[in-house]
């Protein structure tokens, strides 16, 4: 009789509990990501590299805090659009909790590369009237990137270091005029070192080239980029 009574109790205790966890999934169902209703500001900039790429972002207006997941979607198409259009939808997932109610400002990007040939401009929607369009014939010309040289050397001979070096001069770089969440594109470029002599040199130097996207507007201010001036003699 007591083997039956704990094996019933137990069944109970099975059954309430996936009675409590069905209603606490049944309460909290996932949160979609929502079409941002106004877009206030659309930069664009195409790269004639090859492949060719877009560099695409985005700042939209919610109406409150909280708003997570901010996402720039492309729309696919079976065939290309007869105008030319690009379509893309800035969306971002509400607050599930009580958010401060103020106005606020979201931001996301996309990154094309090979980009087709028919893209003559895109359009991001919002709600209603919320919709930006950027013709490229129109707002900007195509323009091979700004490229710049970055360099890094080791006095110990280690190509590892130097290129970290290199690196960390390009990264410094990536925030220039003003811009945030930047990327960039490099190549190796050259790699050069200086061995023996009575103090036993073994310096190793490596320059990379790097376009940023967006592009640099300012030209190159670190001596860190340039070429290596030629030493004085005494």
């Amino acid at each position: 009789m007591n083997d039956f009574k704990q094996r019933v109790c137990a069944l109970l205790i099975l059954v309430l509990t996936n009675c409590c966890l069905n209603s606490l999934y049944a309460a909290d169902p996932p949160v979609e990501p929502e079409t941002v209703k106004k877009i206030k500001k659309v930069a664009t900039q195409v790269l004639t590299t090859n492949p060719p790429q877009l560099f695409v972002a985005v700042s939209g207006e919610v109406p409150s805090g909280g708003f997570t997941d901010v996402t720039l979607t492309r729309v696919s198409y079976r065939k290309p659009p007869e105008d030319g259009i690009q379509d893309y939808y800035l969306k971002a997932v509400p607050p599930t909790q009580p958010a401060i109610a103020v106005i606020s400002e979201v931001k996301a990007q996309d990154r094309w590369v090979g980009m087709p040939f028919w893209v003559k401009g895109i359009r991001v929607h919002g709600v209603d009237e919320g919709v930006k369009v950027v013709l490229f014939n129109e707002e900007q010309p195509k323009a091979r990137p700004r490229m710049r040289r970055f360099k890094g050397t080791s006095k110990q001979g280690s190509y590892e270091d130097a290129l970290k070096q290199a690196l960390a001069n390009l990264n410094q770089a990536l925030a220039e005029d003003g811009v945030r969440d930047a990327t960039a594109t490099w190549k190796l470029d050259s790699v050069q070192g200086e061995v023996g002599g009575i103090v036993g040199l073994n310096e190793l130097s490596v320059v990379i080239v790097a376009s940023r996207q967006p592009a640099w507007k300012t030209s190159p201010v670190s001596t860190s980029e340039s070429k290596p001036k030629p030493e004085k003699s005494e």
